[in-house]
């Protein structure tokens, strides 16, 4: 389990997420885990977690990175379409990614708009690379 203070940040272009996630879950303690939860956070945010309560949701299947790795990919194109560059005043080159960091586990009902947070591990969302000249 990460430590109750764990300062855990990934980011990385869509073809590094399914090894992310794995990292991840081996350093969480969870990477043999065929049961694990999803939900989608009010921004779009996408949650993994270990426990099936309000607002956590099962897969239709066991658990694999990789499946799971190809669903997030969609959901992060889906939310990236059409957006504007933030590097239009850069000299280089920008790619889709992913940014991925661990959900603080509390007590709350709520934060950030996962419902819950105690029973999660990390959340991704949209991260737009720029790779400088």
């Amino acid at each position: 389990m990460f430590s109750s203070n764990q300062i855990f940040e990934i980011s990385g272009s869509l073809e590094q997420l399914e090894d992310a996630i794995r990292f991840a879950l081996r350093h969480y303690g969870k990477s043999n885990a065929k049961e694990l939860f999803y939900q989608i956070a009010e921004d779009g945010k996408y949650c993994l977690g270990w426990n099936c309560d309000e607002g956590w949701n099962e897969f239709p299947f066991d658990f694999d990175p990789h499946i799971v790795s190809e669903i997030i990919e969609q959901h992060i194109e889906k939310m990236m379409d059409g957006t504007k560059s933030k590097y239009e005043w850069g000299d280089g080159s920008t790619g889709r990614g992913f940014l991925m960091k661990v959900i603080p586990q509390m007590f709350s009902d709520e934060y950030q708009g996962i419902k819950k947070p105690f029973y999660g591990i990390v959340s991704i969302e949209p991260f737009e690379n720029f790779y400088a000249k």
